[in-house]
């Protein structure tokens, strides 16, 4: 008896991690395989059923327990082989931007231990008086009416819910606001980090590198973020990531100007 995946799947969601891209491609390539086999590729039951799952329709198992392509997932395969952008092994992507790892922020358990994370260091901002986080731009504004702390979150949430509709409307890209939410947090942490330093070090010269090197760092992981969530190349996502940057910048102007916080 042939049995067929029962779920339909988003193909961006099913080819956004690279284990997953691996194992329709052995399955294409050696026309059907063996659990087995496919541990080869993930050592882990439970995070190999987990892609499994997510390939849904793009797969099924034959009569022999054997893992055998959909017709979606030959078009999944040729859409791998012709359209889709995935850095090689000697790209400089590969080395400037965390691509890689911002795929495999996958399960509740790791988007929980994040999102935690991300708001505990939250509160490291009331560590000083002189900086807030706008947006994606360290501002130095000194907060007043709103503690500082909760600028990262606000900002956090605002540049989420800009990028997912750059995303969909811009580029014609499904991708959900949990999923750009999520991926915004590892660039957003190392904002996060910045009061630390500002605590530890009292010279003037190593704040400003300090400052331009976390501000430079955090920028190319939400683009990286933006690219993987929205499956849009790297020049795209650049594209959408650094005007929310200059909105950042004209928003600090206008709240210097009229001494708002």
């Amino acid at each position: 008896m042939v049995q067929r995946g029962q779920q339909k799947v988003d193909l961006f969601k099913a080819l956004s991690h690279p284990t997953r891209r691996e194992i329709l491609r052995l399955i294409a390539r050696k026309g059907a395989v063996s659990y087995k086999e496919l541990t080869k590729l993930e050592p882990k039951a439970g995070v190999l059923y987990h892609h499994l799952r997510l390939l849904g329709d793009l797969i099924y198992q034959d009569e022999h327990r054997l893992y055998r392509l959909t017709d979606e997932g030959f078009k999944a395969i040729e859409f791998l082989d012709t359209i889709f952008l995935e850095p090689t092994e000697k790209s400089i992507h590969k080395y400037i931007t965390p691509r890689p790892f911002l795929e495999m922020i996958e399960g509740r358990r790791l988007q929980i231990i994040l999102i935690s994370v991300f708001l505990l260091t939250s509160l490291i901002w009331q560590l000083q008086h002189e900086y807030v986080q706008l947006f994606i731009f360290i501002a130095p504004l000194t907060p007043k009416l709103i503690p500082a702390w909760h600028f990262p979150i606000i900002s956090w949430i605002l540049s989420s819910a800009i990028l997912t509709l750059i995303i969909r409307v811009i580029y014609q890209r499904y991708c959900s606001f949990q999923d750009v939410l999520i991926k915004l947090i590892p660039g957003l942490l190392i904002l996060n980090l910045f009061p630390i330093f500002l605590f530890l070090v009292h010279n003037i010269i190593v704040e400003i590198i300090i400052y331009f090197c976390l501000q430079m760092v955090s920028l190319l992981f939400i683009i990286s973020a933006v690219s993987v969530s929205g499956r849009i190349s790297l020049r795209k996502s650049a594209l959408s990531v650094i005007p929310l940057h200059y909105l950042s910048i004209i928003l600090y102007l206008l709240i210097k100007s009229v001494g708002l916080l």
